[in-house]
């Protein structure tokens, strides 16, 4: 009796564990033939490989560019995304996209916005350099049925108020998309480090998966190397932020590849949680 209690447990666990939520943010660095031995041609198996290995039940990407885009799709397995082109709102400039298993997340609605004063439209918000976007999806997750709100996004590098006004927008679409107070996830590279005001914002509101995992942080702090492999990097400028979720764990990924290079110029984010 005792055995068949403690088998009907191990079990009850075991279904409990497999619900978990595995979530990765990752800047692939766009394809540049001046990166040389670190250019996209020359990583991008190692990149598609780490993604399989780890195999996030989502992840977001930042600086993706058409042909990088068709190069996840085509090689990674069960995959599909939801997202577009940040010049465009179709096909040009790069991607802020959300990937997600199909095997075990359904899209029940996503959309882009812009991080400007005009965010249902292409455009250029504030003082920023560039265009900017924060890709979401509404997904069902099929193991455990209940629903959550992804978003993805890229913080432009220069523009302080408009990196402010972004944090402030995202708080403000948060709200708009998702009335219903489902649990949320806001992955992305913010450009930004920890004491810089639009990321307090973020963190007074959300849950810095960093500080808030039920198990100590697993790799370097830092999150951008430059492809700089001499160097440990200290500096986090890449996050995910939740909220209504557990978190169990949180990394930054370091992997390297066979020839010692890294897959990309940012380490990957990966979290793990449970609603």
């Amino acid at each position: 009796m005792n055995f068949r209690f403690s088998a009907v447990c191990l079990m009850l666990a075991a279904m409990m564990f497999s619900q978990d939520l595995k979530v990765m943010s990752f800047n692939i660095r766009l394809q540049v033939d001046s990166d040389k031995e670190n250019a996209w041609t020359q990583r991008k198996q190692d990149a598609l490989d780490l993604i399989s290995y780890y195999h996030p039940d989502y992840f977001g990407v930042q600086e993706a560019l058409p042909e990088q885009m068709k190069d996840l799709k085509t090689g990674l397995k069960n995959y599909d995304y939801v997202g577009v082109g940040r010049d465009d709102g179709k096909e040009k400039g790069e991607f802020s996209a959300i990937f997600y298993d199909t095997a075990r997340l359904q899209v029940l609605k996503s959309g882009t916005f812009w991080l400007s004063e005009t965010p249902e439209k292409p455009s250029r918000g504030w003082d920023a350099a560039l265009n900017r976007i924060c890709t979401y999806a509404v997904f069902r997750d099929k193991k455990s049925k209940k629903e959550f709100l992804a978003m993805n996004l890229h913080f432009d590098h220069i523009g302080n108020v408009a990196r402010v006004k972004s944090s402030e927008l995202i708080l403000k679409k948060i709200a708009e998309i998702n009335p219903g107070n489902l649990p949320v996830t806001v992955s992305g590279d913010f450009n930004l480090t920890e004491d810089s005001e639009p990321i307090k914002i973020m963190s007074k509101n959300l849950q810095d998966t960093y500080y808030h995992s039920q198990t100590k942080h697993y790799g370097p702090k830092g999150t951008f190397t430059g492809f700089n492999v001499n160097e440990i990097p200290k500096e986090r400028i890449d996050y995910i932020f939740v909220k209504g979720f557990k978190i169990k764990s949180h990394r930054h990924i370091n992997d390297r590849r066979e020839n010692l290079l890294y897959p990309s110029d940012h380490f990957p984010v990966m979290t793990e949680l449970s609603f």
